[in-house]
């Protein structure tokens, strides 16, 4: 009995035709995973972006928080020919306290951003009470403060394509 044996050129064949076939294989695989670590990455860069824009988010609505509490201070005061100040609505040190509490808030939150200009404008803004207690009531302080606000608004504002996304 003889057997039949394939002949060598179909195996060949049939090999490089597998081959071929894997390789094509592979190709797609390897952009399909390409494809997905992108959208990986495109997703974690803005899940950031939104974390970080909330972050300073936050830092803005607590310096507004301590701006009014500051404001509001300083229209309830009334300083005395003597010095003594005088407070609508309680004592002045336990409102003055409040307020420079609120401070060391603020720059608690500010000490985990990064140095840059708007930290550096609210930290100036919110420090030196110690030292001069009528600092409290000062106008040009509280300019100060608003003027920190605004540079931090600018980190904060939210990106429009935020609002522009519909949700399904």
């Amino acid at each position: 009995m003889i057997q039949a044996t394939p002949d060598s050129d179909y195996i060949s064949i049939a090999s490089l035709l597998v081959a071929i076939v894997s390789f094509i294989a592979s190709l797609v695989s390897a952009a399909i995973a390409n494809g997905a670590r992108k959208d990986a990455e495109r997703i974690a860069e803005s899940a950031h972006d939104e974390w970080a824009q909330q972050k300073w988010f936050d830092l803005y609505f607590s310096a507004n928080s301590a701006y009014d509490a500051m404001e509001k201070l300083q229209a309830d005061s009334i300083v005395q020919k003597s010095g003594i100040i005088n407070i609508h609505g309680g004592n002045y040190p336990d409102r003055a306290n409040e307020v420079i509490r609120q401070f060391r808030e603020i720059q608690a939150m500010a000490m985990v951003f990064p140095k840059c200009a708007p930290i550096g404008t609210l930290c100036a803004a919110t420090s030196g009470f110690v030292d001069d207690p009528g600092e409290m009531l000062s106008k040009q302080r509280l300019k100060n403060l608003m003027d920190a606000m605004n540079e931090i608004r600018e980190k904060a504002l939210v990106n429009t394509s935020v609002l522009n996304r519909v949700i399904k």
